[in-house]
């Protein structure tokens, strides 16, 4: 898959484009949807299929205050697309020139002048341009008027809801990461670098690796059972999430225990991926009350991991075959 930050940096679309619109922060099941339609259009049409789509989230840069901590890194939301057999990935800077440029400005200079568009694919609650007025219905108006095809694609979704990014993060600030597979169709996941720390989980019997992320979104604070992979193995762990209360307010961490383990892990990357809550970051009133929690959590997450699997991005849901 090419990646470029400028359009006259694409190769190979001379002959056009099939282009996706939006900022499918998550790449959840309703971004897989678009995505699929996207590279069936590509097919149909002989062409290259694109995606477009912003660096920073717009937000971070009309509404700062408003603007979500995002699912993905821009490693991670590189890696998921291509996974989905995307020839192209455009990943333009927003800028305030960006953000005041009218809707037809758009479809005509780069849709059309630029990218040669055959086919355009979009959310049901896309809009873009200056004052949002790229809607479905516009975008519709200029396909007529400039030859192109648009998809509209009504929203899909699990108990009476449709699929999004904002659900994902309600539950991911609840804690409920075993429920984020039936937005995501995968675990959610985070990576980061082993760094050094104060070695208290040493001292009381269970060795932790600190871990140093990029991720944006954290899920809620609290000891949570999960799979880590490192050297293309996965071992069982315990994570807890939060500022170790016993232990007066400390920074914000993230730390693993992984069980049955004891190799030196300083300066590794580390990959996890949540299965469970196990309970809220809690204060004891001494060390042996803390001693014992952890021996639960332990016992706890190896209940919850015993036939663990990785949910892999093909797995979920089953009429889902997209790669």
């Amino acid at each position: 898959m090419q990646v470029v930050d400028n359009l006259a940096q694409i190769i190979g679309a001379e002959e056009g484009t099939a282009v996706a619109l939006g900022n499918f922060d998550g790449i959840h099941l309703g971004h897989r949807q678009i995505f699929r339609t996207l590279t069936r259009r590509a097919q149909e049409c002989a062409v290259k299929s694109l995606v477009y789509t912003f660096d920073p989230h717009p937000l971070k840069l009309l509404a700062p205050d408003r603007a979500p901590l995002l699912l993905n890194t821009t490693e991670e939301k590189e890696r998921l697309i291509e996974a989905l057999n995307i020839d192209i990935l455009a990943r333009i800077p927003f800028t305030p020139e960006v953000a005041s440029y009218p809707a037809e400005d758009f479809v005509r200079a780069v849709l059309v002048d630029k990218l040669k568009i055959k086919a355009l694919v979009i959310g049901y609650d896309f809009a873009f341009g200056y004052q949002r007025r790229g809607t479905g219905p516009f975008l519709q108006e200029q396909g007529k008027r400039f030859g192109f095809s648009v998809d509209v694609l009504q929203p899909l979704g699990i108990d009476g809801l449709p699929y999004s990014s904002t659900r994902v993060r309600e539950l991911l600030t609840r804690g409920e990461v075993d429920l984020v597979p039936t937005q995501l169709g995968r675990h959610y996941t985070l990576s980061g670098q082993v760094v050094a720390g104060d070695k208290r989980g040493r001292e009381l019997g269970f060795p932790t690796a600190n871990i140093c992320t990029a991720k944006e979104l954290l899920p809620a604070p609290g000891v949570y059972a999960v799979l880590v992979r490192w050297n293309n193995r996965d071992y069982p762990a315990v994570v807890n999430i939060g500022c170790r209360p016993t232990f007066g307010q400390g920074p914000f961490q993230l730390e693993a225990h992984l069980l049955d383990f004891n190799q030196d892990l300083y300066g590794q990357d580390l990959r996890l991926y949540f299965f469970q809550r196990l309970r809220g970051e809690e204060g004891f009133v001494d060390v042996s009350h803390l001693i014992a929690a952890i021996h639960r959590d332990i016992e706890l997450a190896r209940q919850a991991l015993r036939d663990a699997r990785i949910l892999s991005y093909q797995d979920f849901p089953p009429q889902d075959q997209t790669t």
